[in-house]
């Protein structure tokens, strides 16, 4: 049961390598007389923190007596996955600065420790890997790597060169290194190599000569690339944490040439990022990860594009993380970074829950996880009907099988209360709802209260006697029409089957 809640006295946190807790983890106690917190580093002290505040802020009952309350508590927390955060990894617009600001600042509280800078359209990681940030972008990114150490967030830098770097030249491999002691001097110590979304064969005559031609070929490049930057980079600085690589080979759980060179050539103290069976997935099975740590011959993390959105930039994902194994026990896996949406503050519904299941896979509920997330972030209640609407994961998968069931009943005559309710919540959505969140979605907003519209015109139109329908028919069509005109996409694959279903049912001839 809940004790009563406390007002807090004083508040100690202090940390305690010898406290006998795994690396980021805490103890809480929270007592008549105060709040203890004991962090087992630096760390588990902040997230320590971010739970007293996010106890504070529960839905207790309201204290009159006293501007904050916590419940007395003796809580003993620390994280499963060692790796845990994000990746802006996506193509189209990248965030702007106050996004990834403010996105630090997000991942600080849910305890996500880690954020890879790869975004594929800034032309610096990718295209024009070899030249030097100007000044002011260099600048930008020194303050995201401060706000990022004050959060306890790991800035992660990575580097995209495979589009056109020749591997087996020295200069080359200089160039490498001269971009990143260029953010190593404002504050990077992490880095990432990424070669994915590239050719699979090797292009360069001078990389064909050094490492030959034979199916899988490039990894020796890659692994070679990887080789050098580890020892004539990092290793000379005395950088803490390993290199990260993306392989071209990223998906599936197979054994393939390729990875075989990467398990006999890469440094054994690589991690190697996966994106699961294949690119976007629904499910992952602590069997495909085991089966792809073992197919590479190295530690994995997930790189799990979700919510991700740059395959159908008219579609917004707003569900929780569902199909990843809870169960890790002996599963190879370091962590996740999750690949969120171009929509920055639209994606941290998602990101909440991906922050819940890197902490505990196995407590993680993603209908509870979910619920929590709508209620801490501003303006996601006031759009509860269109978050729901747009929940589904995998894309392929139905928008939504609740409404296309309760659809098809009301086809068949069955009543449609149910289904009239639900589309009169998306019809009455606000369109002026508080926060960048609310700004993000302002078009799927507009096309969920249009899709909705069409929706009730034709249970209008199913109801009404027979004699009636051919008059009220084009009304219905119009509606439809409207709705189609959006490009973002709220229920196109529900919605508008029924209104044309049920115009056919009333006989109605479309225009040709």
């Amino acid at each position: 049961g809940k004790a009563a809640p406390r007002e807090i006295g004083a508040v100690e946190v202090r940390v305690d390598a010898g406290a006998g807790l795994p690396p980021e983890g805490y103890t809480l106690s929270a007592a008549r007389d105060g709040v203890l917190i004991v962090g087992a580093d630096p760390a588990g002290a902040f997230y320590g923190a971010q739970t007293l505040l996010a106890l504070a802020e529960s839905p207790w009952p309201p204290c009159s007596e006293h501007r904050v309350c916590v419940p007395e508590a003796e809580i003993r927390d620390w994280p499963d996955l060692p790796l845990r955060g994000t990746i802006e990894g996506f193509y189209g617009t990248p965030w702007t600065h106050a996004d990834r600001m403010e996105h630090l600042r997000f991942s600080g509280r849910h305890k996500l420790n880690a954020y890879v800078y790869a975004p594929k359209d800034d032309p610096f990681h990718r295209e024009r890997w070899r030249e030097p940030y100007p000044e002011e972008e260099l600048a930008r990114l020194a303050e995201l790597v401060a706000e990022a150490a004050a959060r306890h967030v790991r800035f992660v830098f990575a580097l995209s060169p495979g589009l056109s770097m020749v591997y087996s030249d020295a200069g080359e491999r200089a160039a490498l290194r001269a971009k990143a002691e260029q953010v190593w001097q404002v504050g990077v110590r992490e880095f990432a190599l990424l070669f994915d979304d590239i050719p699979p064969e090797l292009r360069h005559e001078p990389d064909r000569q050094a490492f030959g031609t034979r199916e899988g070929a490039s990894a020796s490049a890659h692994a070679a690339v990887c080789r050098d930057f580890a020892a004539e980079f990092l290793a000379v600085r005395g950088a803490d944490r390993p290199l990260t690589m993306v392989p071209t080979d990223y998906a599936g759980t197979g054994r393939t040439p390729y990875r075989d060179r990467l398990t006999a050539e890469l440094p054994p103290d690589v991690l190697v990022w996966w994106t699961g069976s294949d690119i976007v997935v629904g499910e992952i099975s602590a069997r495909d990860m085991t089966a792809a740590a073992a197919s590479y011959g190295h530690r994995v993390a997930l790189w799990d594009n979700f919510p991700v959105n740059d395959f159908d930039f008219d579609r917004v994902f707003l569900g929780p993380l569902v199909g990843r194994a809870t169960e890790l026990d002996g599963v190879p896996l370091e962590g996740i970074t999750a690949n969120p949406m171009v929509e920055a503050a639209a994606s941290r519904i998602a990101l909440t829950t991906v922050a819940d299941y890197a902490w505990h896979p196995a407590a993680y509920d993603p209908a509870r996880s979910h619920e929590r997330a709508v209620r801490l972030l501003p303006g996601v209640t006031e759009l509860l009907p269109l978050v729901e609407a747009c929940s589904s994961w995998p894309p392929g998968a139905g928008q939504s099988p609740e409404l296309t069931s309760l659809c098809a009943d009301a086809l068949k005559g069955e009543p449609s209360v149910r289904l009239r309710a639900e589309l009169t919540r998306l019809a009455e959505l606000p369109l002026d709802a508080p926060g960048p969140i609310g700004a993000e979605l302002a078009r799927w907003v507009a096309a969920a209260k249009d899709m909705a519209v069409a929706g009730l015109t034709a249970l209008d139109l199913l109801g009404a006697a027979p004699g009636a329908r051919p008059a009220r028919s084009p009304a219905v069509a119009r509606a439809l029409a409207r709705a189609e005109e959006h490009q973002a996409n709220v229920l196109r694959r529900v919605i508008p089957p029924f209104v044309r279903a049920a115009l056919e049912q009333a006989g109605h001839q479309a225009a040709p």
